[in-house]
């Protein structure tokens, strides 16, 4: 089993080769950033105190989905975890709020816990000794989630899932650093940004 060693992609050219190669754009996925975002400034302090997660999740969810499904990509909610799917590639994509992401000496931590199916799909049940080796995926799919912080720095990354939480990333492809950068994202002004929240599907 190979050893865990994090691939990090930041400079743009870079960032932009491996995303071909994935199927995607960085263009389409800050699109579904920047609605997200927007999104959340929409809460307000009537609203209950988990409304602007939920909103950017909600949301960051259904822009993933309408930028790319279509041709090799279709809506997924395989054990909860919403997001779309290459069947081709072998890639999933999800959602995910995070504390900060494109940061490399800081693993981003999600806003709520992951539920067990995100911990199946990441393969992060099939070793014990995690994080030392590298987790084979559920059904040989690869599990990334678009992660985006308060500020709006976003990064595509597949993490091992571990207990609910990101351990051990595999692969982090940086989009933005956030705020105005390059022109990709507006961003709110809004501070009340309450706690985000990424509702759980369970299973019956």
């Amino acid at each position: 089993m190979p050893l865990v060693e994090t691939k990090i992609y930041r400079d743009q050219w870079d960032v932009d080769l491996r995303l071909s190669q994935m199927g995607l754009s960085r263009a389409k996925l800050l699109a579904a950033v920047a609605v997200a975002i927007h999104e959340r400034s929409n809460a307000t302090p009537f609203h209950p105190v988990n409304a602007a997660g939920t909103f950017a999740y909600q949301h960051g969810v259904w822009a993933i989905r309408n930028e790319f499904v279509g041709g090799m990509w279709v809506e997924d909610r395989t054990d909860g975890v919403e997001g779309i799917q290459n069947d081709t590639l072998k890639i999933k994509v999800a959602f995910s709020n995070v504390d900060l992401a494109c940061e490399d000496d800081h693993v981003p931590k999600p806003r709520s816990n992951k539920g067990p199916g995100a911990e199946r799909a990441s393969g992060a049940m099939l070793f014990d000794d995690l994080p030392r080796y590298a987790p084979e995926p559920a059904d040989g799919v690869a599990l990334y989630y678009l992660m985006m912080d308060d500020a709006g720095a976003s990064e595509l990354t597949r993490p091992v899932v571990k207990a609910g939480k990101f351990r051990s990333p595999i692969e982090r492809i940086y989009l933005s650093k956030g705020g105005s950068e390059e022109g990709d994202i507006l961003l709110s002004n809004n501070d009340d940004v309450a706690n985000d929240f990424d509702p759980q599907v369970a299973r019956r």
